[in-house]
Protein backbone atom coordinates (compact mmCIF):
# COMPACT_ATOMS: atom_id res chain seq x y z
CA UNK A 1 0.00 0.00 0.00
CA UNK A 2 2.89 2.34 0.79
CA UNK A 3 4.25 1.68 -2.72
CA UNK A 4 0.88 2.53 -4.26
CA UNK A 5 0.64 5.83 -2.36
CA UNK A 6 4.25 6.77 -3.20
CA UNK A 7 3.73 6.03 -6.89
CA UNK A 8 0.49 8.02 -6.94
CA UNK A 9 2.19 11.04 -5.33
CA UNK A 10 5.08 10.90 -7.83
CA UNK A 11 2.68 10.79 -10.78
CA UNK A 12 0.71 13.71 -9.39
CA UNK A 13 3.82 15.90 -9.03
CA UNK A 14 4.95 14.91 -12.52
CA UNK A 15 1.59 15.90 -13.98
CA UNK A 16 1.46 19.37 -12.38
CA UNK A 17 3.63 21.27 -14.95
CA UNK A 18 1.74 19.75 -17.89
CA UNK A 19 -1.56 20.56 -16.21
CA UNK A 20 -0.52 24.22 -15.77
CA UNK A 21 0.55 24.55 -19.42
CA UNK A 22 -2.70 23.02 -20.70
CA UNK A 23 -4.73 25.31 -18.45
CA UNK A 24 -2.97 28.41 -19.80
CA UNK A 25 -3.39 27.25 -23.41
CA UNK A 26 -7.06 26.45 -22.84
CA UNK A 27 -7.90 29.82 -21.24
CA UNK A 28 -5.96 31.72 -23.89
CA UNK A 29 -7.82 29.87 -26.66
CA UNK A 30 -11.19 30.62 -25.04
CA UNK A 31 -10.27 34.31 -24.84
CA UNK A 32 -9.39 34.34 -28.56
CA UNK A 33 -12.67 32.65 -29.48
CA UNK A 34 -14.67 35.15 -27.42
CA UNK A 35 -12.98 38.02 -29.21
CA UNK A 36 -13.59 36.42 -32.61
CA UNK A 37 -17.30 35.78 -31.99
CA UNK A 38 -17.80 39.33 -30.66
CA UNK A 39 -16.10 40.97 -33.65
CA UNK A 40 -18.07 43.27 -35.97
CA UNK A 41 -18.93 42.53 -38.68
CA UNK A 42 -19.62 38.95 -37.61
CA UNK A 43 -17.32 36.35 -39.18
CA UNK A 44 -18.97 33.95 -41.66
CA UNK A 45 -18.20 30.93 -39.48
CA UNK A 46 -19.54 32.52 -36.29
CA UNK A 47 -21.92 29.61 -35.53
CA UNK A 48 -19.06 27.11 -35.75
CA UNK A 49 -16.90 29.30 -33.52
CA UNK A 50 -19.70 29.60 -30.96
CA UNK A 51 -20.08 25.81 -30.89
CA UNK A 52 -16.36 25.38 -30.32
CA UNK A 53 -16.42 28.07 -27.61
CA UNK A 54 -19.25 26.35 -25.73
CA UNK A 55 -17.46 22.99 -25.82
CA UNK A 56 -14.17 24.53 -24.70
CA UNK A 57 -15.87 26.44 -21.88
CA UNK A 58 -17.60 23.27 -20.74
CA UNK A 59 -14.32 21.35 -20.58
CA UNK A 60 -12.64 24.24 -18.76
CA UNK A 61 -15.50 24.43 -16.27
CA UNK A 62 -15.01 20.71 -15.52
CA UNK A 63 -11.24 21.27 -15.31
CA UNK A 64 -10.68 18.97 -18.29
CA UNK A 65 -7.99 21.24 -19.70
CA UNK A 66 -6.41 18.60 -21.93
CA UNK A 67 -9.79 17.99 -23.61
CA UNK A 68 -10.27 21.76 -23.90
CA UNK A 69 -6.97 22.04 -25.76
CA UNK A 70 -8.02 19.11 -27.96
CA UNK A 71 -11.27 20.88 -28.88
CA UNK A 72 -9.39 24.07 -29.78
CA UNK A 73 -6.82 22.23 -31.89
CA UNK A 74 -9.49 20.23 -33.70
CA UNK A 75 -11.35 23.43 -34.53
CA UNK A 76 -8.18 25.17 -35.71
CA UNK A 77 -7.36 22.27 -38.05
CA UNK A 78 -10.90 22.29 -39.44
CA UNK A 79 -11.74 18.91 -37.95
CA UNK A 80 -14.56 20.11 -35.72
CA UNK A 81 -15.25 18.04 -32.65
CA UNK A 82 -12.90 15.22 -31.73
CA UNK A 83 -14.27 11.72 -31.16
CA UNK A 84 -13.35 12.01 -27.48
CA UNK A 85 -15.30 15.22 -27.23
CA UNK A 86 -18.27 13.53 -28.92
CA UNK A 87 -18.18 10.71 -26.37
CA UNK A 88 -17.88 13.07 -23.40
CA UNK A 89 -20.65 15.30 -24.67
CA UNK A 90 -22.88 12.29 -25.19
CA UNK A 91 -22.30 10.57 -21.84
CA UNK A 92 -21.94 13.64 -19.62
CA UNK A 93 -20.39 13.57 -16.15
CA UNK A 94 -18.55 10.48 -14.92
CA UNK A 95 -20.71 8.60 -12.43
CA UNK A 96 -18.47 5.69 -11.41
CA UNK A 97 -17.76 7.06 -7.91
CA UNK A 98 -20.50 9.69 -7.74
CA UNK A 99 -23.01 7.82 -5.57
CA UNK A 100 -20.98 6.60 -2.58
CA UNK A 101 -21.50 2.89 -1.87
CA UNK A 102 -23.73 2.72 -4.96
CA UNK A 103 -21.71 2.41 -8.16
CA UNK A 104 -22.36 4.32 -11.37
CA UNK A 105 -22.16 2.93 -14.90
CA UNK A 106 -19.20 4.99 -16.18
CA UNK A 107 -15.97 3.05 -16.73
CA UNK A 108 -12.45 3.80 -17.92
CA UNK A 109 -12.04 4.55 -21.60
CA UNK A 110 -9.95 2.25 -23.78
CA UNK A 111 -6.24 2.87 -23.27
CA UNK A 112 -6.69 4.68 -19.95
CA UNK A 113 -5.23 3.65 -16.57
CA UNK A 114 -6.19 4.47 -12.99
CA UNK A 115 -4.50 4.19 -9.60
CA UNK A 116 -6.74 4.51 -6.56
CA UNK A 117 -6.63 4.21 -2.80
CA UNK A 118 -9.75 3.49 -0.76
CA UNK A 119 -10.61 3.15 2.89
CA UNK A 120 -13.78 1.70 4.41
CA UNK A 121 -14.87 1.43 8.02
CA UNK A 122 -17.70 -0.02 10.11
CA UNK A 123 -18.42 1.11 13.66
CA UNK A 124 -20.77 0.26 16.48
CA UNK A 125 -22.63 -2.77 17.81
CA UNK A 126 -25.34 -2.98 20.45
CA UNK A 127 -22.85 -3.61 23.26
CA UNK A 128 -19.11 -3.19 23.66
CA UNK A 129 -16.63 -1.53 21.34
CA UNK A 130 -16.61 -2.45 17.66
CA UNK A 131 -14.42 -0.78 15.02
CA UNK A 132 -13.24 -2.35 11.79
CA UNK A 133 -11.54 -0.84 8.79
CA UNK A 134 -9.86 -1.69 5.54
CA UNK A 135 -7.32 0.23 3.46
CA UNK A 136 -6.65 -0.87 -0.10
CA UNK A 137 -4.86 0.12 -3.26
CA UNK A 138 -5.72 -0.85 -6.81
CA UNK A 139 -4.66 -0.48 -10.43
CA UNK A 140 -7.27 -0.40 -13.22
CA UNK A 141 -6.99 -0.47 -17.00
CA UNK A 142 -9.30 -0.70 -20.01
CA UNK A 143 -8.02 -3.10 -22.70
CA UNK A 144 -11.03 -2.65 -25.00
CA UNK A 145 -14.03 -0.35 -25.29
CA UNK A 146 -16.71 -1.08 -22.70
CA UNK A 147 -14.53 -3.25 -20.43
CA UNK A 148 -12.35 -2.32 -17.45
CA UNK A 149 -10.28 -4.56 -15.19
CA UNK A 150 -9.09 -3.63 -11.70
CA UNK A 151 -6.57 -5.52 -9.52
CA UNK A 152 -5.87 -4.67 -5.92
CA UNK A 153 -4.89 -5.66 -2.39
CA UNK A 154 -6.30 -4.69 1.00
CA UNK A 155 -5.23 -4.59 4.64
CA UNK A 156 -7.65 -4.91 7.57
CA UNK A 157 -7.62 -3.69 11.16
CA UNK A 158 -10.11 -4.34 13.97
CA UNK A 159 -10.69 -3.20 17.53
CA UNK A 160 -13.30 -5.39 19.22
CA UNK A 161 -13.99 -5.58 22.93
CA UNK A 162 -16.89 -7.04 24.91
CA UNK A 163 -19.11 -7.55 21.86
CA UNK A 164 -21.43 -10.57 22.35
CA UNK A 165 -20.63 -13.37 19.91
CA UNK A 166 -17.19 -11.99 18.93
CA UNK A 167 -13.75 -12.60 20.40
CA UNK A 168 -11.87 -9.62 21.80
CA UNK A 169 -9.30 -8.55 19.21
CA UNK A 170 -7.09 -5.55 18.55
CA UNK A 171 -4.76 -5.43 15.56
CA UNK A 172 -4.62 -6.06 11.86
CA UNK A 173 -2.57 -7.12 8.88
CA UNK A 174 -2.72 -8.12 5.25
CA UNK A 175 -6.31 -8.91 4.32
CA UNK A 176 -6.17 -10.37 0.82
CA UNK A 177 -6.45 -9.74 -2.90
CA UNK A 178 -9.38 -8.57 -5.00
CA UNK A 179 -10.27 -7.97 -8.62
CA UNK A 180 -13.08 -6.13 -10.37
CA UNK A 181 -14.39 -6.58 -13.90
CA UNK A 182 -16.85 -4.08 -15.38
CA UNK A 183 -18.73 -4.49 -18.64
CA UNK A 184 -20.64 -1.44 -19.83
CA UNK A 185 -23.54 -3.00 -21.72
CA UNK A 186 -25.34 0.31 -22.41
CA UNK A 187 -23.60 3.67 -22.40
CA UNK A 188 -25.72 6.53 -21.13
CA UNK A 189 -26.15 9.28 -23.71
CA UNK A 190 -28.27 10.46 -26.64
CA UNK A 191 -28.94 6.88 -27.75
CA UNK A 192 -30.08 5.77 -24.28
CA UNK A 193 -31.03 7.95 -21.29
CA UNK A 194 -30.13 5.07 -18.94
CA UNK A 195 -26.71 3.45 -18.56
CA UNK A 196 -26.23 -0.23 -17.66
CA UNK A 197 -23.05 -1.87 -16.36
CA UNK A 198 -22.45 -5.40 -15.02
CA UNK A 199 -19.84 -5.67 -12.25
CA UNK A 200 -18.16 -8.81 -10.89
CA UNK A 201 -15.72 -8.71 -7.94
CA UNK A 202 -13.96 -11.97 -7.00
CA UNK A 203 -11.60 -11.98 -4.03
CA UNK A 204 -9.39 -14.10 -1.76
CA UNK A 205 -9.04 -13.22 1.92
CA UNK A 206 -6.72 -14.19 4.76
CA UNK A 207 -8.57 -12.35 7.52
CA UNK A 208 -12.19 -12.06 8.49
CA UNK A 209 -12.87 -8.38 7.77
CA UNK A 210 -15.75 -8.25 10.28
CA UNK A 211 -14.38 -10.34 13.17
CA UNK A 212 -10.62 -9.96 12.62
CA UNK A 213 -9.75 -13.68 12.86
CA UNK A 214 -7.20 -15.29 10.58
CA UNK A 215 -8.10 -17.95 8.07
CA UNK A 216 -8.68 -18.43 4.37
CA UNK A 217 -11.68 -17.41 2.36
CA UNK A 218 -13.00 -16.73 -1.10
CA UNK A 219 -15.82 -14.43 -2.09
CA UNK A 220 -17.71 -13.09 -5.06
CA UNK A 221 -19.81 -9.95 -5.43
CA UNK A 222 -22.03 -9.23 -8.40
CA UNK A 223 -23.78 -5.96 -9.20
CA UNK A 224 -26.15 -4.70 -11.83
CA UNK A 225 -25.67 -0.93 -11.99
CA UNK A 226 -28.00 1.55 -13.66
CA UNK A 227 -27.90 5.35 -13.72
CA UNK A 228 -29.51 8.26 -15.51
CA UNK A 229 -29.13 12.01 -15.93
CA UNK A 230 -32.50 13.06 -14.48
CA UNK A 231 -31.96 16.80 -15.04
CA UNK A 232 -29.39 17.64 -17.75
CA UNK A 233 -26.01 18.52 -16.19
CA UNK A 234 -27.68 18.96 -12.81
CA UNK A 235 -29.26 15.88 -11.18
CA UNK A 236 -28.11 12.26 -11.50
CA UNK A 237 -29.57 9.04 -10.12
CA UNK A 238 -28.07 5.59 -9.61
CA UNK A 239 -29.46 2.15 -8.75
CA UNK A 240 -27.66 -1.11 -7.83
CA UNK A 241 -28.87 -4.69 -7.39
CA UNK A 242 -26.30 -6.56 -5.26
CA UNK A 243 -25.57 -10.22 -4.56
CA UNK A 244 -22.60 -11.34 -2.45
CA UNK A 245 -21.43 -14.76 -1.33
CA UNK A 246 -18.47 -15.72 0.87
CA UNK A 247 -16.86 -18.84 2.27
CA UNK A 248 -14.34 -18.40 5.10
CA UNK A 249 -12.59 -21.09 7.12
CA UNK A 250 -11.06 -19.80 10.40
CA UNK A 251 -7.58 -20.93 11.34
CA UNK A 252 -7.34 -23.59 14.04
CA UNK A 253 -8.98 -26.84 15.11
CA UNK A 254 -11.89 -27.98 17.26
CA UNK A 255 -11.08 -30.53 19.96
CA UNK A 256 -13.36 -33.41 20.95
CA UNK A 257 -13.36 -35.55 24.08
CA UNK A 258 -13.58 -39.29 24.48
CA UNK A 259 -17.36 -39.12 24.14
CA UNK A 260 -17.08 -37.30 20.76
CA UNK A 261 -18.32 -34.04 22.28
CA UNK A 262 -16.71 -30.62 21.74
CA UNK A 263 -14.23 -29.81 24.48
CA UNK A 264 -14.56 -26.66 26.57
CA UNK A 265 -12.74 -25.44 29.64
CA UNK A 266 -9.66 -27.07 31.18
CA UNK A 267 -8.27 -30.11 29.34
CA UNK A 268 -6.78 -33.11 31.11
CA UNK A 269 -4.58 -34.22 28.21
CA UNK A 270 -4.83 -37.04 25.64
CA UNK A 271 -7.36 -39.76 26.30
CA UNK A 272 -5.84 -42.97 27.66
CA UNK A 273 -6.99 -46.50 26.84
CA UNK A 274 -9.57 -47.85 29.27
CA UNK A 275 -9.98 -44.41 30.90
CA UNK A 276 -12.77 -43.82 33.39
CA UNK A 277 -15.99 -42.19 32.17
CA UNK A 278 -15.24 -39.00 34.12
CA UNK A 279 -11.81 -38.73 32.48
CA UNK A 280 -13.30 -39.19 29.00
CA UNK A 281 -15.25 -35.96 29.43
CA UNK A 282 -12.12 -33.76 29.70
CA UNK A 283 -9.46 -35.62 27.71
CA UNK A 284 -8.62 -34.94 24.06
CA UNK A 285 -9.60 -37.81 21.78
CA UNK A 286 -9.58 -36.10 18.35
CA UNK A 287 -9.14 -32.78 16.55
CA UNK A 288 -10.80 -31.47 13.42
CA UNK A 289 -10.29 -28.37 11.35
CA UNK A 290 -12.77 -25.64 12.09
CA UNK A 291 -15.69 -25.76 9.71
CA UNK A 292 -16.06 -23.16 6.98
CA UNK A 293 -18.56 -20.34 7.46
CA UNK A 294 -20.76 -19.74 4.42
CA UNK A 295 -22.82 -16.58 4.02
CA UNK A 296 -24.56 -14.54 1.36
CA UNK A 297 -26.12 -11.10 1.04
CA UNK A 298 -28.79 -9.60 -1.16
CA UNK A 299 -29.14 -5.85 -1.48
CA UNK A 300 -30.71 -2.93 -3.32
CA UNK A 301 -29.29 0.59 -3.23
CA UNK A 302 -30.29 3.89 -4.77
CA UNK A 303 -28.74 7.35 -4.75
CA UNK A 304 -29.24 10.88 -6.07
CA UNK A 305 -26.46 13.41 -6.68
CA UNK A 306 -26.83 17.08 -7.58
CA UNK A 307 -24.12 19.17 -9.19
CA UNK A 308 -23.53 22.27 -7.07
CA UNK A 309 -20.69 23.53 -9.29
CA UNK A 310 -18.90 22.09 -12.35
CA UNK A 311 -16.60 19.98 -10.17
CA UNK A 312 -18.60 19.02 -7.07
CA UNK A 313 -21.60 16.72 -6.55
CA UNK A 314 -23.41 16.14 -3.26
CA UNK A 315 -26.28 13.76 -2.64
CA UNK A 316 -27.95 11.10 -0.56
CA UNK A 317 -28.08 7.32 -0.61
CA UNK A 318 -30.42 4.59 0.67
CA UNK A 319 -29.43 0.90 0.90
CA UNK A 320 -31.48 -2.14 1.88
CA UNK A 321 -29.42 -5.23 2.78
CA UNK A 322 -30.50 -8.79 3.68
CA UNK A 323 -28.12 -11.27 5.32
CA UNK A 324 -28.35 -15.06 4.85
CA UNK A 325 -26.54 -18.16 6.06
CA UNK A 326 -25.34 -20.35 3.19
CA UNK A 327 -24.07 -19.43 -0.24
CA UNK A 328 -27.49 -19.63 -1.88
CA UNK A 329 -29.57 -17.41 0.41
CA UNK A 330 -30.38 -20.56 2.41
CA UNK A 331 -31.45 -19.19 5.80
CA UNK A 332 -32.54 -15.60 6.45
CA UNK A 333 -30.62 -13.99 9.35
CA UNK A 334 -31.60 -10.32 9.30
CA UNK A 335 -32.02 -7.13 7.31
CA UNK A 336 -31.09 -3.45 7.63
CA UNK A 337 -31.71 -0.07 6.03
CA UNK A 338 -28.83 2.41 5.72
CA UNK A 339 -29.18 6.11 4.85
CA UNK A 340 -26.51 8.77 4.48
CA UNK A 341 -24.90 11.59 2.46
CA UNK A 342 -22.43 11.32 -0.43
CA UNK A 343 -19.78 13.62 -1.90
CA UNK A 344 -17.92 13.48 -5.20
CA UNK A 345 -15.41 16.09 -6.38
CA UNK A 346 -13.21 16.35 -9.44
CA UNK A 347 -10.09 18.05 -8.04
CA UNK A 348 -8.44 18.26 -11.46
CA UNK A 349 -8.78 16.68 -14.86
CA UNK A 350 -7.08 13.51 -13.56
CA UNK A 351 -7.73 13.42 -9.79
CA UNK A 352 -11.08 12.77 -8.09
CA UNK A 353 -12.24 12.08 -4.55
CA UNK A 354 -15.44 10.51 -3.25
CA UNK A 355 -16.78 10.01 0.27
CA UNK A 356 -19.88 8.48 1.81
CA UNK A 357 -21.35 7.82 5.24
CA UNK A 358 -24.31 5.61 6.13
CA UNK A 359 -26.17 5.01 9.39
CA UNK A 360 -28.49 2.10 10.06
CA UNK A 361 -31.95 3.54 10.69
CA UNK A 362 -34.07 0.37 10.60
CA UNK A 363 -33.67 -3.38 10.66
CA UNK A 364 -34.23 -6.62 12.54
CA UNK A 365 -32.19 -9.70 13.36
CA UNK A 366 -33.67 -13.17 13.56
CA UNK A 367 -31.46 -13.81 16.60
CA UNK A 368 -32.87 -10.81 18.50
CA UNK A 369 -36.35 -10.22 17.03
CA UNK A 370 -37.38 -7.76 19.73
CA UNK A 371 -34.68 -5.24 18.81
CA UNK A 372 -35.23 -2.33 16.41
CA UNK A 373 -31.91 -2.61 14.50
CA UNK A 374 -29.95 -5.58 13.18
CA UNK A 375 -26.63 -5.15 14.95
CA UNK A 376 -25.85 -8.87 14.85
CA UNK A 377 -25.19 -8.99 11.11
CA UNK A 378 -24.42 -5.31 10.37
CA UNK A 379 -22.64 -2.42 12.05
CA UNK A 380 -24.43 0.73 13.18
CA UNK A 381 -22.33 3.09 11.01
CA UNK A 382 -20.40 2.66 7.75
CA UNK A 383 -18.05 5.07 5.97
CA UNK A 384 -16.03 5.13 2.74
CA UNK A 385 -13.35 7.36 1.20
CA UNK A 386 -11.69 6.93 -2.21
CA UNK A 387 -9.07 8.92 -4.12
CA UNK A 388 -8.36 8.15 -7.79
CA UNK A 389 -5.77 9.28 -10.31
CA UNK A 390 -6.46 8.60 -14.00
CA UNK A 391 -3.84 8.82 -16.70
Amino acid sequence: MRLVLTTTAALLFTALPTHADERSECLAGIARLRSATAARPAPPDRDTLLGTLRRAEREAGERQFDDCVGVLKASASGGGKSSRDDDDAEEGAETEDMFGFTEGTSILEKGKFEISGAGEGAFGKRLGRYRTGGLGGSFAFAPVDGLSIELGAVGNRVSIRDVPGLDNRHGGGFGGFAAELKWQAIKRGDASPVGLTFIVEPGASFRDAEAGGRGRGVGLEGRIALDAELVPRRLFGGLNLIYELEKFRPRGVNLFNGEAEPLEGVLSGPCQPYAEDDALETCVASARRKSAERSSLLGLSGALAIQINPNVFIGGEVRYLRSYAGLGLNSFEGHAVFVGPTLYAKLSETVSISAAYSAQIAGKSEATPGRRLDLDNFARHQAKLKISYEF
